[in-house]
Order: C-alpha cells, then structure tokens, then sequence
C-alpha cells in the first residue's frame, strides 16, 4: 500500500521535472486528456492533487483513456488486474482518532478515549488503469471537436452568473474589490482555445472572492508570494476546466515567469502544489455546481456537469 508522503512527493516530482525541462509547455501532461480520470464502477471522477497524478500517469501511458479503480473495484467490473502491475497512489479524506501526546493514530474510538480527539487525515490507497486490466469493459471514446465554438462555450459562462465584462483592451484580469472578470474581446485572442483558457483562468479567480470560496491570495494579493501561489491555483484550475469541457489546454505564455518562484517554493514545501491543486479542484467544482449543463460538440446532447469528489 502507497504512503501518503510518497503519493504527495511523486506527484510533486513529476510536475517539478515537467517545469524545469518545458516552463513554456508545462500543461502538456494534461493538454490532450479526453476527460476527466474517474472510477468506471462509480463513475465519481478523481479531484485536487489526485486528478493530476493520473493524468500525468495518462500522459506517461499516452492513452486518453481515463477509467482507474481498485483492485477489488475492477473485480467488481468482471475484470482482472494484470500480475506484476504496480497501482498509482491517491489519497482520500478520512475520519480518525488521534492522540496530541503519542501523535498516534487509530482507526476506531479507543476504549478509553481520553486524550484522544476526532480528527480528518489523509490515507493512500492504489488504483489501476484500464491498461492495467484483462477483462475491462470497452472504453467508448467520446467525440471531441478541435474547434471551440465561442458563442456556446461564452453562453456557458456567462450561466455561471459572475460579473464578466468583454471590451477592447489589452489586459485580462479578476478585481476583488468590484468582483468582476474583464477580458479582452475574443476576437483580440490567437484563436479560440486561447480565449477559453485565459477566461477559464480568471473565472478560477472569482472563485476565491471572500463571498465564495474565500482564497486567501484572492482577498489581499498582498505579496509576490501569495499572488504567484493564487496564479498556480488558477492556471491548475482552468486546466482542470478545460478537461471537464473537452478543450484543449494550454499554458498562459505570461506565466512562464512564475516558474522559477513556483520552483523555489515547491524546494521549500513539497506539498506546495499539492494543496495549491486542492484548491484549484474546488474552485472548478463551484463554477461547475453553478453553471449551465457542460457543452458538447455539435450532434450531441448537453451533458450533465460532472460529480466530484474533494481531496
């Protein structure tokens, strides 16, 4: 069974050698992903640092095929795990006891319980993919479209009832202090997906306003520090967006200067973008709690916005 600490420092890895070696393309893991990771048994779809160890391990398999479970959940399916396949580690939230003077843990309330208190803590567990597996179900593709159709997708976010202003000018930007999104006018943009992905971004931004999800580096974009972190948030955040929609993805070129500070504080914290994933996954699970039936290429219905799990 994985370690909690591995799982948090593999993944850290994985983004840290993605950084130093394409800071211009550090997205690409996730560019190309046909949605979201998700167990096929459930169909509850991976969240927060979860989400983005898969797809890197999607990535890695070059697959878009995104059903991982158990090994008893693929059991479950009529399907067997390979022998000699090694699982990818996530985390889930759990509750248990803990003790503050042995700093130990138990899974049930101790007999006698003094001393001990109820509390969330994170625990490992492996999941494979369907590659993994003999005997899964066949995964049906869905359709995707490389063209993005501005009008819909624009309707979609307008549904999620933020102050969205599109104008002629030459910066894109979240101000806390109106509580309001402006960007430039879609037509100012290289092409579609690069208007997707810079709106994307800062609807991730309104998330963390005090009224909503309340981020700190929304409230006070007080330092350096606090606004490079809120900028990871949300350049995670309209990646995952982009996934949830089948967009492509791509990174902002502006950020390619925030590298360097992301990297030294992934040097000083390794659970850095770790956390900062976590609440890029709740900011895309408000917009999506809140927004109209997620678009779908042209011959297919309107799908449902997807469930997600946080962790």
């Amino acid at each position: 069974m994985p370690k909690t600490d591995d799982v948090i420092a593999g993944m850290t890895q994985a983004i840290i050698d993605i950084m130093e070696n394409e800071p211009d393309n550090w997205t690409k893991p996730w560019a190309g992903v046909s949605g979201m990771p998700h167990n096929p048994q459930t169909g509850t779809i991976y969240s927060g640092g979860n989400v983005f160890t898969l797809m890197i391990d999607m990535w890695s398999r070059q697959t878009g095929d995104p059903r991982y479970s158990t090994y008893k959940g693929w059991e479950k399916l009529g399907a067997q795990v390979m022998k000699g396949e090694t699982g990818n580690g996530i985390l889930y939230v759990t509750k248990a006891w803990f003790n503050d003077t042995t700093k130990k843990w138990k899974n049930k309330k101790p007999a006698d319980s003094t001393g001990w208190n109820q509390k969330y803590m994170l625990k490992a567990y492996a999941v494979f993919h369907a590659s993994q597996v003999e005997g899964a179900p066949e995964w049906e593709q869905p359709m995707t479209s490389p063209d993005i159709d501005v009008d819909v997708h624009r309707n979609w976010f307008q549904s999620i009832g933020a102050d969205w202003v599109e104008q002629a000018q030459d910066r894109a930007f979240y101000s806390p202090s109106k509580d309001q999104i402006v960007t430039p006018l879609d037509t100012q943009f290289a092409g579609e997906v690069e208007w997707f992905g810079v709106v994307a971004h800062e609807f991730t931004h309104w998330t963390g306003h005090s009224s909503r999800l309340d981020r700190e580096g929304v409230r006070g974009f007080s330092d350096r520090k606090s606004y490079a972190y809120e900028e990871l948030v949300a350049e995670l955040g309209a990646s995952l967006l982009a996934v949830a929609l089948g967009v492509e993805s791509k990174p902002r070129p502006d950020h390619a200067h925030y590298i360097k500070s992301w990297l030294k504080a992934l040097d000083n914290d390794y659970k850095f973008i770790w956390d900062a994933a976590g609440l890029a996954s709740k900011a895309v699970n408000y917009i999506l709690d809140n927004a109209d039936k997620i678009p779908q290429p042209e011959g297919e219905e309107s799908a449902e916005n997807p469930d997600t799990i946080s962790v």
